[in-house]
């Protein structure tokens, strides 16, 4: 049974509370929901503290399936890739990361509507529930990023928040408690911490690194 966790920072240090069994594993692939600049912050996070991954912001059920190397994807007007992972290409991933955060002009960039985009990521999550790849989300947009709701912010948070194993969310950006309230009331992982600067810590220790 999944375990609700506070990420607690004392003194630039941290330490779980009741930190559960989780460790997520390689390899990775990343990809946005909602088409927001968040994404781009984890891919900074994610490269300071060398964590390897595969990424396409508008990944589909096919390229995901196809494992590392996402079926030979390239960048296209709308999509971009970068493959990065170590393992050999076709490796099935056994994380799947995905940057909550909506932005209407990143969608319509890319050629989605936000009910385009919810079905993208519903079709991920299914995959990966289908076959026991880790979901690990990650929310740190800050307060400006939520919206109201039936936003199309808040219908990402809705997609994909209380379907991951664990969600990684700034102070800011759960100001109002919702992903702690989406954690307990579905069983969900749960980090906060206090800034994005906090993650250069916080992400390598729930990859084991």
């Amino acid at each position: 049974m999944k375990k609700i966790v506070l990420l607690v920072l004392v003194l630039g240090f941290f330490a779980f509370a009741g930190f559960g069994e989780m460790l997520f594993e390689f390899p990775v692939v990343l990809t946005s929901a909602g088409q927001s600049d968040e994404v781009n912050t984890v891919i900074y996070l994610a490269e300071e503290v060398g964590i390897l991954y595969d990424y396409c912001d508008i990944l589909s059920a096919d390229e995901f399936a196809a494992g590392v190397g996402l079926a030979g994807a390239g960048n296209a007007p709308g999509k971009h890739v970068t493959v990065s992972s170590a393992e050999a290409k076709g490796t099935p991933f056994k994380t799947l990361l995905i940057a909550i955060g909506a932005s209407l002009k990143g969608m319509g960039a890319s050629g989605l509507s936000v009910n385009d985009e919810e079905k993208r990521i519903d079709a991920l999550l299914d995959y990966a529930e289908a076959n026991n790849i880790a979901i690990l989300a990650m929310a740190i947009g800050g307060e400006i990023r939520r919206g109201l709701p039936g936003s199309p912010n808040e219908a990402m948070i809705d997609a994909v928040a209380p379907r991951a194993d664990m969600i990684i969310v700034t102070a800011d950006t759960n100001m109002d408690g919702r992903f702690t309230k989406i954690a307990e009331e579905n069983g969900v992982e749960f980090i906060q911490v206090d800034s994005a600067f906090d993650l250069l810590e916080t992400m390598p220790a729930v990859f084991g690194l």
